[in-house]
């Protein structure tokens, strides 16, 4: 076997961007002071996320063969006789993604689009919707320490580096298996857009009242807590009118 392209340049960016910023919301959550100047930065990279997560539903739609959400589906049989593999050590291995982390990964992608979601309605479900994404957001950390686990033991049983092929793209495989482009142009339109959303956001950001604007949508959302809207457990979110 030889080192084929398996992995295309949008999927790989969306995977690293996604981690990474997961983990600095999560962090801006758990240790910034929720008045602070840095804490409205966590709604802002939810946003952002929000957008990225659009952008990959469309990918897995319409994207290479091993990006499209069709080649994560695999029926129970398959999945219990990967992971009856993976206990007897003499698992199948598989070019692609395998029955459990294809599951785990929709699993994250779902959970993610809750944890969203459920961040941008919290002022119309006030308490209810910031339990939602309390729990929703823990739920998605244990998908992700479940995920890693299952990369450490694939590395293990198969002695494959997959930590790197998501960096490179590449796997060992037959020429056949291979995907004929690692779509380029693809990644710089989904940087393109993800720049020019999150850099809407962020010129739109009003560090006074703790506001930013949906860029095109005219939405303000409300970053952060005031007191009044402690009090009715939730942020706010209004149709940007113009004063003119």
């Amino acid at each position: 076997m030889a080192r084929i392209l398996v992995y295309d340049i949008p999927t790989r960016l969306f995977h690293w961007l996604l981690a990474i910023g997961f983990m600095s919301a999560l962090g801006i959550a758990q240790f910034a002071d929720e008045h602070g100047g840095l804490f409205p930065y966590h709604t802002i990279i939810g946003l952002v996320l929000g957008m990225m997560l659009i952008l990959r539903i469309v990918w897995g739609l319409i994207g290479t063969r091993y990006a499209r959400f069709g080649s994560f589906l695999f029926g129970p049989s398959a999945v219990i006789g990967y992971f009856k593999g993976v206990l007897a050590g003499n698992g199948r291995r598989y070019v692609g993604h395998n029955p459990g982390s294809s599951y785990a990964i929709l699993a994250m992608l779902a959970m993610t689009l809750v944890v969203v979601a459920s961040g941008m309605l919290m002022s119309a479900g006030g308490e209810a919707m910031e339990e939602v994404h309390s729990v929703s957001s823990y739920v998605l950390l244990a998908l992700v320490a479940v995920h890693l686990a299952g990369v450490l033991v694939h590395t293990i049983r198969h002695r494959e580096n997959i930590s790197a092929s998501i960096v490179t793209g590449t796997k060992e495989g037959e020429s056949g298996d291979a995907i004929n482009s690692a779509k380029p142009l693809t990644a710089i339109a989904f940087m393109l857009l993800t720049a020019l959303w999150a850099g809407g956001l962020i010129r739109n950001y009003n560090s006074h009242t703790q506001q930013t604007m949906l860029p095109l949508l005219g939405v303000t959302v409300e970053l952060s807590e005031s007191e009044h809207e402690e009090a009715g457990h939730g942020r706010s979110y209004q149709r940007h009118e113009d004063d003119d």
